[in-house]
């Protein structure tokens, strides 16, 4: 509604309804969108999404969770045991999730938008579409598929001892001990000391390799951005002197602690900070459904003059290794 009784336009009255009776309203044509969040986690999964196709499970990988052979040692006479035939290598399998976001398309909405629309109300509904999948997808990430089967498995499912996810890729976590990711349940006070600890820890626990990124929260991260931050030091050489185009930085886009980036991610819960290998960690992403639209189909039989469509989203997110990373769950001092 026009607003009366601010800046160039007169009160509520006739003058100002005559005004809004005959004048075009002045847009910037631009909508710009207030609710969303940035995704940074998403955007590393999907840069390096491994491509997935048919079939009944669409992700199968084998691993190997025992020794296939047994050492022993020996004497003078060469002697050893009879080996054994063991069984070591299973498959884990996933299937794709599949998210949707219905796109409706009235008839009458056409013909109004047909020439005078300021921001034609059928491409922010499809911009808007692709936006709300990131959203959704990038928050799930960060949950579990426990509340609602058909959701993918987040990194909650991943890096759990069996409390949210008991099994994963079709495996035991209970039967399979090597299927658990190691959890730390202990108070966590973010600082370079504290950190490098867990690092080392999850290290140890994979076995000697260690993860590649740790992701925290905004507020998470920003406690240990603090611990860095009070020992930063500024040298100034005798003579010199700052100019008005000369900046003085302070700060870090990610921290880098033991060599292993430490990102802020806006979806992740405060107090839970993941530590991840890559090497392990994928998104898969169907070929047949990569954010496809199904184009518009006509509601006419169902006696409506309207149109609808759906964007389409498959995807799983698969770790082939859950002790390669971890999950720290009470980490503490959050900055606000």
């Amino acid at each position: 509604m026009p607003i009366a009784g601010t800046g160039l336009a007169p009160a509520s009255g006739a003058i100002f309804n005559e005004l809004a009776a005959i004048t075009r309203r002045a847009f910037v044509p631009k909508l710009v969108v207030q609710l969303y969040k940035a995704a940074p986690l998403l955007s590393l999964a999907l840069r390096s999404a491994q491509r997935a196709r048919g079939g009944l499970n669409q992700v199968n990988i084998p691993i190997q969770g025992a020794s296939y052979v047994g050492f022993n040692w020996t004497g003078y006479d060469g002697s050893f045991p009879q080996p054994q035939v063991n069984a070591a290598a299973q498959t884990a399998a996933w299937n794709l999730s599949v998210g949707v976001v219905p796109i409706p398309l009235l008839g009458m909405e056409s013909l109004i938008q047909s020439t005078e629309a300021v921001i034609p109300r059928i491409k922010a509904v499809m911009t808007d579409a692709k936006t709300v999948a990131v959203q959704s997808i990038a928050s799930a990430l960060f949950g579990s598929s426990g509340s609602n089967a058909l959701a993918i498995n987040g990194l909650q499912d991943i890096y759990d001892t069996g409390t949210y996810a008991p099994s994963y890729g079709g495996i035991s976590r209970s039967t399979n001990t090597f299927w658990k990711s190691a959890v730390y349940s202990s108070s966590l006070a973010p600082s370079r000391a504290t950190m490098i600890a867990r690092i080392m820890a999850t290290t140890q626990a994979a076995g000697g390799e260690s993860p590649d990124m740790v992701i925290m929260s905004l507020a998470d991260w920003t406690t240990l951005a603090a611990d860095f931050l009070s020992n930063e030091r500024f040298n100034t050489d005798p003579g010199s002197r700052y100019g008005k185009d000369d900046a003085v930085n302070s700060g870090f886009r990610a921290l880098m602690l033991g060599n292993t980036p430490i990102l802020a991610d806006p979806f992740c819960p405060v107090g839970t900070c993941y530590f991840i290998n890559t090497k392990y960690l994928a998104l898969y992403l169907s070929e047949d459904a990569n954010f496809a639209f199904s184009g518009f189909h006509s509601l006419i039989p169902n006696n409506q003059i309207a149109s609808v469509g759906v964007l389409m989203a498959a995807m799983a997110l698969v770790c082939s290794k859950p002790i390669s990373g971890s999950v720290a769950t009470a980490v503490t001092g959050a900055a606000f």
